[in-house]
């Protein structure tokens, strides 16, 4: 079943069957949120979330919740998410989620899960463009007078933090006054953890060939390896920006068939096996208050899940085969 659910300031809920009883199985259930344009959607997860465990390798297979959020430049999605663990606080880069839930043929779970919506509204670039000038990087005063007299635009903030070399460096500078707070907050928030997997290779306990090298070099040239992406780039948003700015992901890399006649030309390295992996990054993104006499705007961080794409395997697709 699908509905579409209209996003007003008065917000609202989405909940698993029955909750907070055991939710019925063989359930898929899908609500599009859409707010208007201009506006963001929050979501907030109740403290009470119980769906069957994940399986062996961690993965939410049987009974799971899921955020989705596509533009007509990019795809997010947060979760899914199964267990005992609360997911963290969604904050969507557009004005339309999607949010899911699949329950299998086999265990059900009380309480489920229940999910609070509300609505945000962020500032067009152009009105804080003026404050520029006023961020210095390092400057516990200027950074609070900025944050005081407007927004600062998401190009602007990702500049100014870019000096910054840690979290705590991050939060004094940007909130002198509230920074353990903000950092007891943050890190006080139930949320998913991702341990990545370690592939280990066995060691050589013979003595090593050149020939061998050689061999190896030619054949795996074009392999995975660590490279360096900007997270705003990569997920193609212009309304947030993260912490830490760039992320580590393994992509393939290197010429095909090195040490040969054609060794850099004619062949493409590809990948012939992508993997999504979860980060866990801190995610800013504007938080805005109303009341009768004016708008205030305040530094909103939470710690985000992202999905980033990694190649476990490579290949040369080459025109012709190298010689």
């Amino acid at each position: 079943m699908e509905e579409t659910i209209f996003v007003t300031e008065n917000g609202g809920e989405l909940q698993s069957p029955e909750f907070p009883k055991k939710y019925p199985r063989l359930v898929f259930l899908s609500w599009n949120l859409l707010s208007p344009p201009g506006t963001q959607i929050l979501l907030t997860f109740d403290h009470q979330f119980r769906l069957e465990d994940s399986a062996e390798n961690g993965a939410c297979w049987y009974d799971f919740v899921v955020a989705e959020e596509s533009t007509e430049t990019s795809s997010i999605t947060w979760g899914p998410w199964c267990g005992k663990k609360v997911p963290p606080t969604i904050n969507s880069a557009s004005n339309h989620l999607r949010v899911t839930f699949n329950s299998d043929e086999y265990f059900s779970y009380s309480p489920g899960f229940k999910v609070y919506y509300s609505l945000l509204y962020f500032y067009p670039r152009s009105a804080s463009r003026t404050l520029k000038a006023a961020v210095t990087v390092g400057s516990s005063m200027a950074a609070t007078a900025a944050t005081r007299a407007g927004p600062l635009s998401m190009d602007d903030l990702d500049q100014t933090i870019s000096a910054f070399n840690t979290v705590e460096q991050l939060f004094r500078t940007l909130n002198p006054n509230t920074w353990r707070l903000d950092l007891d907050t943050v890190y006080g928030q139930k949320h998913l953890q991702y341990r990545s997997r370690n592939y280990l290779l066995a060691n050589r306990l013979n003595k090593v060939d050149l020939n061998r090298l050689h061999d190896d070099v030619k054949r795996y040239s074009c392999t995975p390896r660590n490279h360096s992406v900007n997270l705003r780039e990569e997920l193609r948003t212009t309304n947030a920006v993260f912490f830490p700015r760039c992320l580590l992901v393994k992509r393939c890399g290197g010429n095909c068939g090195c040490g040969t006649d054609r060794w850099n030309s004619g062949c493409v390295c590809q990948a012939s096996k992508s993997t999504p992996k979860l980060h866990e990054v801190l995610k800013y993104t504007p938080e805005t208050t109303l009341n009768q006499r004016n708008t205030r705007t305040r530094l909103r961080w939470v710690l985000s899940d992202i999905l980033l794409t990694h190649h476990e395997r490579c290949e040369c697709a080459c025109s012709r085969p190298p010689r």
